[in-house]
């Protein structure tokens, strides 16, 4: 009985003899699996180049390097279809040289195991499904420049850069670590006019103070010992791009002079050199420092702020951004599953809620970190994430909860018995939907209340909670 609610996938069989395909259409007949047969040769390449393919696979009577070549052909045409190689050599050093040149699965035949058989095949669909939703997830981040964001602070300042990109201006980008100021820079790139050629990003933190101006601009063969050859320096390898000065704020004194002047003039000497060098490249500079308090303090040259703060664009940090968490914790927790082989996950509402009451001082670099780490430790059968597991796995989110709760939470000599007891009631009713995941009929069974009186007291409680 074929089942309409999966789709139906092709399969491409490259073989001589007509065995594989007279197998799995008159043997094993899988459901949603279309079998397409065709003989090896260059038709078999083109078919494979023009049509879409779940799963192809390949017979091979040989295993020269001839025929190992022909996988390696396949995976160049489409690196997303999965290979599976079918020989009569079942010897594991075989196995290992097919898997190697880049096939998912290796069968042997006759086929004596349909379960195998089966297996494979389902597996290599599950892979072929998987890959296309990473390329589906990855795409729709490219088609927003990198960024995801809902929220009036985000839509905000992503107008601003759309508005900004194609302008010829230095830009300047503060907010705090993790914030994400690297990916504004690039969303800037690719919007503007710059967009082919080359973004060049530097993080003046980790530049060596003796190496510094080498690195910047280069030096010449002969230049000082260990010079060996001929540098091109970071501004020179993006000439006709964006020059991406990451933690501008930790250039010292001296630095600051040498990229006064190339601001100033456009103009650089490699170090050794005479010849003076032009480059056409846009800046744009990030900092988590206060720069205006460094120009204050006189730590920061006043002349050069003005000159990289022509456009200033302060990225918010993320807890002034809760209404976007959902989205990035969607985002980053698939985008790991799917790379991984992984199950996806869903979150339950009480720990999407956690989340969102979380401070997050590393901002989306942390919450980034967190999804994959927690991803990766969860049981396989673990399929929705509860405010327990995030509890039982960052003492951060115990911690930032008691602070929350003793910040919200009235005296209990402040409270008439009526507020007392709702209180109490709500935090009990939350409690026991986080063990059910939100099963309602199964909350009420515990509690020992039938469904409808729970519902009523789940409304009731709502609607007494302050919007």
């Amino acid at each position: 009985m074929k089942n309409d609610d999966m789709d139906e996938h092709s399969l491409l069989i490259i073989e001589d003899d007509g065995y594989c395909s007279f197998f799995l259409s008159d043997i094993l007949k899988l459901e949603n699996v279309k079998p397409l047969a065709v003989k090896r040769g260059a038709k078999a390449f083109e078919m494979a180049h023009e049509r879409d393919f779940a799963v192809v696979l390949l017979e091979l009577e040989t295993l020269s390097q001839r025929d190992l070549s022909q996988i390696r052909l396949l995976n160049e045409i489409n690196d997303r279809v999965p290979i599976i190689v079918v020989s009569e050599h079942a010897d594991v050093d075989h196995a290992l040289n097919i898997l190697r040149a880049g096939a998912f699965d290796y069968l042997t035949k006759p086929f004596n195991n349909l379960v195998r058989v089966e297996t494979a095949i389902r597996n290599a669909i599950a892979k072929f499904e998987s890959l296309g939703e990473t390329a589906s997830l990855d795409q729709s981040l490219f088609l927003n420049n990198g960024l995801l964001g809902k929220s009036k602070q985000f839509q905000d300042l992503n107008n601003i850069i759309q508005q900004i990109s194609p302008l010829e201006v230095n830009v300047l980008i503060t907010g705090e670590s993790g914030t994400g100021k690297e990916l504004f820079a690039r969303s800037i790139h690719v919007q503007s006019k710059r967009k082919d050629k080359p973004f060049v990003a530097v993080n003046c933190g980790a530049l060596p103070e003796e190496l510094v101006e080498s690195l910047l601009f280069g030096h010449e063969k002969g230049a000082f010992t260990g010079a060996a050859n001929l540098h091109f320096g970071y501004v020179e390898q993006a000439n006709e791009g964006t020059l991406f000065l990451d933690e501008v704020g930790e250039l010292s004194p001296k630095t600051q002079v040498t990229l006064l002047r190339f601001i100033q003039d456009r103009k650089f000497a490699r170090v050794g050199g005479s010849n003076e060098l032009e480059t056409d490249v846009r800046l744009i500079a990030a900092t988590n420092r206060n720069l205006e308090n460094e120009v204050h303090q006189k730590r920061f040259r006043t002349d050069l702020y003005y000159r990289l703060n022509v456009v200033h664009l302060k990225t918010p940090p993320l807890r002034e951004r809760t209404e976007d968490i959902l989205q990035l914790v969607e985002y980053f927790s698939k985008r790991f599953c799917l790379h991984n082989s992984l199950p996806l996950r869903k979150f339950s509402p009480p720990a999407i809620k956690l989340l969102e009451k979380y401070h997050w001082p590393g901002n989306v670099r942390e919450l980034e970190h967190l999804m994959e780490s927690l991803m990766a430790i969860l049981p396989p059968k673990k399929l929705t994430v509860s405010a327990r597991d995030l509890l039982d796995y960052s003492a951060n989110f115990q911690k930032s909860r008691n602070r929350k709760e003793q910040e919200d939470e009235q005296p209990l000599a402040e409270q008439t018995h009526r507020e007392a007891m709702e209180s109490f009631e709500k935090q009990y009713l939350a409690a026991i939907l986080e063990k059910y995941q939100g099963n309602v009929a199964q909350a009420a069974k515990f509690a020992g209340i039938h469904p409808v009186t729970l519902h009523r007291k789940l409304r009731k409680l709502k609607d007494k909670t302050p919007s």
